[in-house]
């Protein structure tokens, strides 16, 4: 059994500052140095004792940041948090924004996208909060992005943008989520039909491709959408008109065969 002094405290604080955030399988792993040291063993000889002289805090079960010898603050950084809680995932919504550069407003809340079956209370650590959001899917369109030296699983610019129709609520409602998608440039418009025609959802589709010439419309981001994407997308609408809002009325997009709440362009006001 390996013995763990003070210079293998100091390494292994040393080495999480710069790590920014572990999960204690990976400080295990850093500090083992035979296949013998246990993740209890760690924990009692190496975690504890940090965690008592105040260098070490303990952001949920199994998951630590290093406190800032300067500052005396948890160094943790919240999308590197995200990144620890649970695999497979990828980080969506506001916080997938956030890291493109195109979230209307500042919150305090992180988006991990997980199967259900991963499922955790949402919690909050040096107010942020991080929301579980569950899904199916953690594999279609999904980027690698370095964030901080660290390899960060986040949500692909298209099927942001259709989980932002389909979803507006978990930013704050149509308002954050179009002004959102309004500085949201770089997206490829050709993989959108694609991703609706695996939903298979006709509300979604309609949503889209009403959204898209909204977009269009009114941001220069979005000038130099093909036409030939909203058409693709028209030809996949049938069946009766819906509500674009739930129960609230307005006139009928024929096109789109929606029913547009009179006052819904008034989001993109100002933008």
């Amino acid at each position: 059994m390996i013995k763990m002094g003070k210079t293998n405290l100091d390494e292994t604080y040393t080495w999480l500052l710069q790590e920014n955030t572990a999960t204690i399988r990976e400080i295990t792993k850093k500090t083992s140095q035979t296949n013998k040291t246990t993740t209890k063993y760690v924990y009692d000889k190496i975690i504890t004792p940090l965690l008592k002289a105040g260098k070490v805090e303990r952001i949920r079960r199994g998951l630590y940041t290093a406190i800032d010898p300067i500052t005396n603050k948890p160094v943790a950084d919240p999308v590197i948090v995200a990144s620890k809680i649970r695999t497979p995932y990828y980080l969506g919504y506001y916080t997938a924004l956030t890291l493109y550069g195109s979230a209307y407003s500042t919150r305090t809340q992180t988006h991990i996208c997980i199967p259900p079956e991963k499922r955790f209370r949402e919690f909050t650590y040096n107010g942020n909060t991080y929301t579980p959001i569950y899904t199916q899917d953690t594999k279609t369109n999904i980027q690698t992005i370095n964030h901080r030296g660290h390899q960060i699983k986040v949500c692909g610019k298209e099927r942001l943008l259709v989980e932002l129709v389909e979803n507006p609520q978990h930013v704050g409602g149509w308002e954050q989520a179009l002004k959102s998608l309004e500085t949201l440039g770089g997206i490829e418009y050709e993989k959108i039909p694609y991703m609706l025609e695996k939903k298979n959802t006709q509300i979604l589709t309609r949503k889209t491709g009403y959204i898209l010439e909204l977009l269009k419309q009114h941001s220069i981001y979005h000038r130099h959408l093909p036409e030939q994407v909203t058409h693709r997308i028209q030809t996949m609408v049938q069946g009766q008109p819906e509500y674009l809002e739930k129960n609230q009325p307005g006139p009928l997009n024929k096109k789109w065969m929606l029913y547009i709440p009179e006052d819904f362009t008034e989001y993109l006001r100002g933008v």
